[in-house]
């Protein structure tokens, strides 16, 4: 082998060992650093691509989780409130059916009176006053028309396909003021219908309007649960989809820490070792000093 000084190729070849291992040794402790595989573009570019893909409908899932919970929250609160309605039409019923009952007097029957416009005006309050953040669950026109759309899914739907959506039944928010579940034209009276002729038949005509009512707010009932049925399977799908999203994306980012350690340790030893053979190879030169 020729004895040059000009180029020492030695040290070339230790210098891009030595260049390498600091190099991989820096990225595993980046990798270790962050938890991930990817830190750039460089690392990884198809992967790039697929994981910020896979974020983006990660992001949209939680949104929806959200959107499935709040609307849930939505469905809950119109319960609640129906239910109020409920109870306050049952006992309006059976203080009805109490006065229809010819062992009263006019003065008893006013004093159910009493309650019975309370009463009215508690299921009133009620219709006007129910409210889940800015909307108004039984006076709000649109929803009283068209229901109301929770978005449960993360994807824009496509030309008539509503995979991504559930639309509670309209019927749900319509008003629940007295005089709409009953279609009452004047107020409710007990001591005038007692009083009327033919009030036994007027008592009759005043039950069949009520149990109507009662009827359909119990069917409003049944529409709620279904939706909420509904939700409850959206959101299970939705955590689930979250979850192999989520396992998905991180065989693609996550960086694999005992692999990476393992790597560390290897790379600095031969950042070590190519050290100090760096130091010996940048001294075969001298050698030509002993030939002058």
């Amino acid at each position: 082998m020729s004895v040059v000084i000009n180029t020492n190729v030695d040290s070339l070849k230790v210098q891009s060992t030595l260049t390498n291992a600091t190099n991989s040794l820096s990225q595993s402790m980046q990798r270790m650093s962050s938890g991930l595989k990817i830190n750039s573009a460089k690392d990884d570019a198809a992967g790039t691509v697929i994981s910020a893909r896979m974020q983006v409908q990660l992001d949209g899932n939680k949104i929806c989780q959200n959107n499935v919970q709040n609307a849930n929250a939505m469905m809950s609160t119109a319960e609640g409130n129906i239910d109020v309605v409920l109870d306050n039409m049952t006992r309006i019923r059976d203080l009805t059916l109490q006065a229809k009952n010819g062992t009263y007097s006019s003065t008893e029957i006013e004093a159910m009176q009493k309650e019975v416009k309370e009463r009215i005006a508690e299921i009133d309050r009620v219709s006007a006053s129910s409210k889940f953040s800015q909307l108004s669950l039984f006076e709000d026109a649109t929803m009283q028309e068209h229901g109301v759309t929770f978005q449960i899914g993360q994807n824009a739907d496509e030309g008539e396909k509503t995979d991504n959506i559930i639309t509670a039944n309209k019927d749900i928010f319509g008003s629940v003021k007295f005089s709409a579940l009953t279609t009452q034209t004047g107020a409710f009276n007990l001591v005038s219908i007692k009083a009327g002729s033919g009030s036994y038949a007027n008592f009759n005509t005043a039950l069949t309007k009520l149990d109507t009512a009662i009827d359909n707010l119990t069917k409003r009932k049944s529409l709620i649960g279904s939706a909420q049925n509904r939700l409850d399977s959206a959101l299970d799908t939705l955590t689930t989809q979250y979850t192999n999203l989520s396992s998905a994306n991180s065989i693609i980012t996550d960086a694999d820490i005992a692999s990476e350690a393992s790597s560390f340790t290897q790379n600095q030893i031969l950042q070590q070792v190519s050290t100090s053979l760096l130091a010996q190879a940048n001294q075969s030169p001298s050698i030509a000093l002993s030939l002058i």
